[in-house]
């Protein structure tokens, strides 16, 4: 752990904590990042849902994260009730943090991107504050006032960062690309295939296919089916997402035998699922301008630190974190693609050790939420 620092950051979320959803472990482990670099930190968010476990607890963090649950009503599940409580929370956060002006301690506020107005109060705070971007945005009156009185602003990838330049004619020098991350010492076990799906109660001799995460209608998952259709002799499972969810988006109809969707798995448990595949999937659609362009999935980082071959869409996004020998692309939305380079990862033992190998190299050297939480305070002291 690094010196204390001598300023306090108020991280203010307009988000469910602790969730199942990605977003949940980016910022839990943000947040366990800043605090292990010596960082002060207390984590704002409205009481949301029934479970009040600490971030500690259900994320398995090293260090405690300090939350502040401030009451707003929970009408979180319809469009205008999570406005009148997006609302609420805005003003509930904004006297938080303005009686915390008394106390004179030098402090920032940080923020991120998670709906499209909650945060519009912090710029008349009168307290530095920076913005973390995980989506290009329209130029809408609360954007353009966030982010053009913003100290800095941090982007997921080059991309974003462009398209927010261009459309609030923001300096360069104002914004930081910094993509997501993976924490390492999640997978540095030495548990082999076979033990890890004994654990898990899966097959010991089929090859495994996998696709890790949660079920969106943008995430392009509505070739998986096909693909499992076309590789009878593989087992494609989806850990995140259930059939249900997968019929819900309309991204299947029939469901192959080959197909096993195994619903949320506690977050501890992604390194084992991890290790007990022999091919990894990131699907991506050329659809959804998310998908294609803005996202930097976690999932990625996570594959490639449990050391396995990696399939993923060829999508603008993925190919500004992976150079080409790491990931083994497909087309996206293209099933026939998809197979064929499943097909490549598992006839071909040496190709597929020198791509997972160089995936994890880039990972260990780019990728960890330490150095991003290092670069991302550097960000900061140099804006202040």
């Amino acid at each position: 752990m690094t010196q204390k620092n001598d300023m306090k950051i108020y991280y203010v979320v307009n988000a469910r904590l602790p969730t199942e959803k990605a977003h949940g472990i980016q910022i839990a482990k943000m947040c366990e990042a800043l605090i292990e670099q010596g960082m002060a930190l207390e984590l704002i968010v409205p009481r949301r849902g029934r479970d009040f476990r600490t971030l500690r607890e259900f994320y398995g963090l090293r260090v405690d994260v300090p939350m502040t649950r401030l009451w707003v009503p929970d009408w979180y599940g319809s469009r205008i009730g999570f406005a009148v409580s997006s609302l609420f929370f805005a003003v509930r956060y904004f006297f938080h943090l303005w009686r915390k002006e008394k106390s004179g301690e030098p402090r920032i506020i940080y923020t991120t991107d998670l709906d499209q107005f909650s945060f519009f109060l912090i710029p008349f705070l009168g307290v530095p504050y920076f913005v973390e971007m995980h989506d290009a945005k329209k130029k809408t009156v609360p954007f353009s006032l966030l982010l053009n009185r913003a100290r800095g602003i941090i982007v997921i990838n080059g991309i974003i960062k462009r398209e927010l330049t261009d459309v609030f004619k923001l300096k360069d020098d104002v914004l930081l690309v910094l993509p997501n991350g993976v924490d390492l010492s999640m997978f540095r076990s030495q548990e082999s295939v076979e033990s890890a799906r004994a654990a898990l109660d899966i097959s010991k001799s089929r090859t495994i296919a996998m696709y890790m995460g949660r079920v969106y209608v943008w995430k392009g998952l509505d070739v998986l089916p096909a693909v499992a259709s076309k590789l009878p002799d593989v087992l494609f499972y989806i850990v995140g997402g259930t059939a249900e969810e997968m019929r819900a988006i309309g991204a299947m109809d029939k469901q192959p035998e080959n197909l096993i969707c195994v619903g949320l798995r506690p977050f501890q448990e992604i390194p084992r699922w991890l290790r007990a595949a022999d091919v990894l999937i990131a699907t991506g659609t050329n659809k959804n301008a998310y998908s294609f362009l803005h996202t930097s999935p976690m999932k990625l980082f996570e594959y490639a630190a449990a050391e396995r071959p990696i399939v993923a869409a060829r999508t603008p996004a993925i190919e500004q974190i992976f150079p080409e020998q790491s990931v083994f692309f497909y087309q996206p939305d293209s099933s026939d693609d998809m197979v064929k380079q499943i097909k490549l990862v598992l006839g071909d033992a040496i190709s597929r050790v020198s791509h997972f190998t160089r995936a994890y190299q880039e990972i260990e050297l780019y990728y960890q939420w330490e150095n991003r939480a290092r670069f991302a305070l550097g960000f900061i002291r140099k804006r202040i």
